[in-house]
């Protein structure tokens, strides 16, 4: 009896053990984002779909997601919203984080804003520049940039700039997931939040584009590795080489989607285990040979290191001040 015991409590201990990690994948979709997170707490998130719905609902299927307690389309362009009408129709989703940017050029993201409405016992959250989100106890959630005001455009750059910004920090380690915010955004998050922006695991912004990841940018994030999600031969030739020589100069390690789906794990901590945790780190194998475009001239951040008055996220962010002492609420990695 006292061997059933202990072997029951041994199970349970590894059971709970494993629920305390943070996983993320970086899910390959081609020339788009996703990003499924499994929360400590059992919780999951997913941001964003994909330009279709076969990948993001064949990497669900395989995991037996039947339900998701967060779904975040960062900003209204097909590549990352297309994805998220299968989700709709085929998983129980909790909550829908949106932004007010309406893509006046589309009609598919309304189209998935409706079944979002539509879907039973689904909240709609529309967050702000600052707040914090309580999706795990145990994990700090904050979103850096949006455009909770409603802003309607045909200009890609404006739709880019109203991405959702969030970051995440759990066990010493900050997650920073860029949707497909351009430079003026990335500058002005660097007045804004200052070494907020610390992160070990970033998700590139915007493919691998030259308009983002600029050098001041990336010298307060301070990466470790850095994700890359595109498609082979698409027509944007992202990533492009400036942009990728501008990560590796900080010394990160790119990944890449084209290799396969990626994933990071956040152990729990254990019993005098150095903080803060390491991550584990299963990188795929590459199956596609990496190319840039060739550029004859090299990209100035300077040129886009500000935005005009009437860019709605940048006056949104203008707006938020930062708490006195900002730098302290973020726990350095």
């Amino acid at each position: 009896m006292i061997k059933r015991l202990l072997f029951l409590t041994v199970l349970l201990f590894s059971a709970s053990t494993l629920r305390a990690q943070l996983t993320g994948y970086i899910i390959n979709v081609g020339q788009g984002d996703a990003i499924y997170l499994e929360l400590p707490s059992g919780g999951n998130v997913l941001i964003d779909g994909g330009p279709s719905g076969e990948p993001v609902y064949e990497f669900l299927k395989a995991k037996g997601v039947t339900k998701i307690d967060h779904v975040v389309l960062t900003h209204p362009h097909s590549d990352h919203y297309r994805g998220l009408k299968r989700v709709f129709a085929d998983t129980d989703v909790k909550n829908f984080y949106d932004t007010r940017a309406e893509n006046i050029d589309a009609i598919g993201d309304n189209n998935l804003r409706e079944l979002a409405d539509a879907e039973p016992g689904c909240n709609t959250w529309f967050p702000e520049v600052g707040e914090e989100l309580r999706w795990d106890p145990q994990v700090t959630v904050k979103v850096l940039n949006t455009c909770s005001e409603v802003t309607q455009s045909r200009d890609n750059d404006v739709i880019n700039n109203c991405s959702m910004v969030i970051r995440l920090y759990y066990n010493g380690n900050g997650m920073l997931f860029m949707g497909d915010a351009e430079a003026a955004v990335e500058n002005a998050m660097t007045r804004v939040f200052r070494n907020g922006l610390n992160s070990s695991i970033l998700k590139v912004s915007h493919h691998g584009s030259r308009y983002s990841s600029t050098e001041k940018f990336l010298a307060r994030v301070r990466p470790e590795y850095a994700y890359v999600s595109f498609g082979v031969g698409n027509v944007y030739r992202h990533p492009h080489i400036e942009a990728m020589q501008r990560v590796e100069a900080t010394g990160a390690k790119l990944i890449y989607t084209i290799g396969g789906t990626q994933s990071f794990t956040i152990p729990a901590q254990d019993k005098g285990q150095s903080f803060p945790v390491r991550p584990v780190f299963n990188v795929a194998s590459m199956t596609a040979e990496q190319k840039f475009e060739e550029m004859g001239l090299t990209w100035d951040p300077g040129a886009y290191a500000g935005a005009g008055p009437d860019s709605p996220a940048m006056m949104q962010l203008s707006d938020y001040v930062a708490p006195e002492g900002a730098a302290a609420d973020w726990p350095a990695r």
